[in-house]
């Protein structure tokens, strides 16, 4: 889709694009179909940004315990650790579940 602005408009979506780190076209598609309000958008990064850090917590997490079970599957023998895992990963769920409900619009 092709947008025509003047000169002005551009150097205004151009300081948006700076302040919010956002594309100008998610900067234009929040302000037609959102609030186009740059502190808005400035959430909406740090929410990914939360978002993108949440995953690799998990991704850490799923692994460590990946781990643990591949070795209590091969060995018969449960680390002492072990539960100490559990608790942290069920406590990182905990954490994960907290945020996006405070994310939730």
């Amino acid at each position: 889709m092709r947008v025509s602005m003047s000169e002005m408009e551009r150097a205004q979506l151009l300081q948006l694009e700076a302040q919010t780190g956002l594309s100008p076209s998610a900067i234009l598609v929040d302000a037609a179909l959102g609030s186009g309000d740059p502190a808005v958008l400035t959430v909406k990064k740090q929410e990914v940004v939360t978002l993108l850090e949440i995953r690799r917590l998990v991704g850490t997490a799923a692994n460590n315990m990946n781990q643990l079970a591949r070795h209590a599957n091969a060995t018969g023998e449960v680390k002492d650790n072990a539960l100490a895992s559990v608790q942290e990963a069920r406590r990182l769920m905990r954490q994960i579940e907290a945020k996006m409900y405070e994310l939730k619009p």
